[in-house]
């Protein structure tokens, strides 16, 4: 039992004047030994830090720090009077501590819906998400995870033989990244259908989703020896469509545009591309971007930008230090023409250290909405 250095010392009622006195004259010897706290001597603030601190500082503290002001204030209260409490009086608060989680009268309710609302106020959508996945369709994961860990151009190959919306299902299982590089590899004609398919994945049922991953596990996965899932359409297509490569991009967005406008608009809500720096980057926080990226990956994208978003070049050009632009100018006039391929791969590294620094809190990208009231 971890040793409280922190329990109750209620409030001593008034005595009697001549005892009072009589214990005042007494030598410290002769006087009586303090009466040790029980239980009932204990305030309900009190009982609740003493289960607190019976955990130890490790594992308190995340607790505590999801108490909010109210709560912390009676943590203090409780927590101020006390001082040594024997071992029988913190077994005896732990135990009714555990006779209340475990009585009739408190009945906990369990499912992944419980999950999400806790686990939603502490950690944000992407990782809720993936945790989720992981815990939603355990006995599939190690399909999922074993399809991450095979080579862009096969799985190109497996997707080309398979329906649309099956297409569409395995790519939702891999990170934005891959899933790009996968679909820049096919036929644009059947790219526009699966991704028409991740429109409709998030209301597809388990027992389908479980069926494709025992097909892909059953007839492609099997005899290799060898993220996630995005819930929300919208946002894995536009994942997505961050990475791909324009020619890919530009014809999908069209095609989506067409078929499904509303849901096209969403989906150029979500993304966020080389191009859309200029209006939702902040000017100050164009030098830290560029300090994130290696030095040629930076220069490649540069390159390439300045035959297909010459405003994002010139924007990050105008807002570092005066010497710094002059020498990267100098060094994009030296270098030969960049494949838009390569051009485009380092353009994705910039987005990518972008959002690593706004996911760090070290910038702050401007909404979507803001950028368009700007721009009009």
């Amino acid at each position: 039992m971890t040793d409280i250095t922190a329990a109750a010392t209620p409030a001593a009622a008034p005595e009697p004047g001549a005892l009072a006195a009589a214990r005042s004259a007494a030598s410290p010897a002769t006087r009586p030994a303090t009466r040790p706290v029980g239980p009932a001597d204990l305030t309900l603030a009190q009982k609740a830090a003493i289960v607190i601190a019976a955990l130890g500082t490790e594992a308190a503290v995340p607790i505590l720090e999801r108490f909010d002001e109210h709560t912390l204030r009676n943590f203090a209260r409780g927590m101020s009077g006390l001082k040594k409490i024997p071992p029988e009086t913190v077994q005896a608060a732990l135990g009714e501590f555990l006779a209340k989680l475990t009585s009739g009268e408190r009945t906990l309710k369990g499912g992944l819906h419980v999950v999400r609302e806790m686990l939603g106020q502490v950690i944000n959508d992407t990782t809720l998400t993936r945790i989720l996945d992981e815990v939603d369709t355990p006995s599939l994961q190690n399909v999922w995870e074993k399809l991450t860990k095979v080579d862009d151009a096969a799985i190109a190959t497996f997707l080309a033989r398979e329906h649309p919306q099956t297409s569409a299902v395995v790519l939702s299982k891999l990170s934005p990244e891959q899933a790009a590089r996968v679909l820049d590899r096919l036929d644009p004609d059947l790219v526009k259908r699966i991704v028409m398919g991740l429109t409709k994945t998030s209301s597809l049922d388990s027992a389908i989703i479980e069926a494709i991953g025992d097909s892909v596990s059953r007839d492609f996965l099997a005899g290799r020896s060898t993220s996630t899932s995005q819930r929300n359409p919208a946002e894995g297509v536009g994942a997505i469509m961050n990475y791909v490569s324009s020619t890919v991009r530009d014809p999908v967005l069209a095609h989506l545009g067409e078929q499904k406008p509303e849901f096209a608009a969403e989906v150029k809500r979500r993304m966020f591309t080389f191009e859309d720096i200029p209006r939702r980057l902040i000017g100050r926080d164009a030098s830290q971007v560029l300090r994130a990226v290696d030095s040629d990956v930076l220069m490649q994208a540069l390159k390439g930008g300045e035959a297909t978003s010459p405003r994002t070049v010139e924007f990050l050009l105008a807002n570092i230090s005066k010497r710094m632009a002059e020498q990267i100018r100098e060094d994009l006039e030296a270098m030969g023409k960049v494949k838009l391929q390569d051009g485009e791969r380092c353009q994705a590294e910039i987005i990518k250290a972008i959002r690593r620094l706004e996911a760090a809190g070290e910038l702050k990208l401007q909404a979507e909405e803001e950028a368009a009231e700007e721009d009009a």
